[in-house]
């Protein structure tokens, strides 16, 4: 009986250091991807900028680090119920409208 409660008890804090483990992880991510974008939008803000440069950016980088980096991580977060954040179709949809503003501003086009 003590070698099972024993299991039992080691299994509860190994879930729980887990989780922890789980917040950091996503933490992190979320933190670099967040500094990634950050950088992004200076230079799209930025009007000496390359206009090669800040089409890189809007229509290749941006997109790729918010879907694959700040996404996953911002899901993560909500799904451990650590950050109370939008679903992922309205996270979809502040990519697309911001995509839109700076692409009008920008005079860009992405294909």
């Amino acid at each position: 009986m003590k070698k099972v409660l024993l299991i039992f008890i080691t299994v509860g804090v190994a879930g729980c250091q887990q989780s922890s483990f789980g917040e950091l992880v996503a933490r992190n991510h979320l933190k670099e991807a967040n500094n990634k974008i950050e950088a992004f939008l200076r230079i799209l803000n930025n009007h000496k900028a390359e206009k090669v440069d800040q089409e890189n950016i809007l229509c290749l980088q941006y997109p790729k680090i918010y879907k694959y980096e700040y996404l996953p991580a911002i899901l993560r977060l909500t799904k451990l119920k650590k950050l109370n954040a939008k679903n992922k179709e309205q996270l979809l949809g502040d990519l697309k409208e911001t995509m839109d503003s700076y692409s009008k501003k920008l005079e860009i086009v992405c294909e």
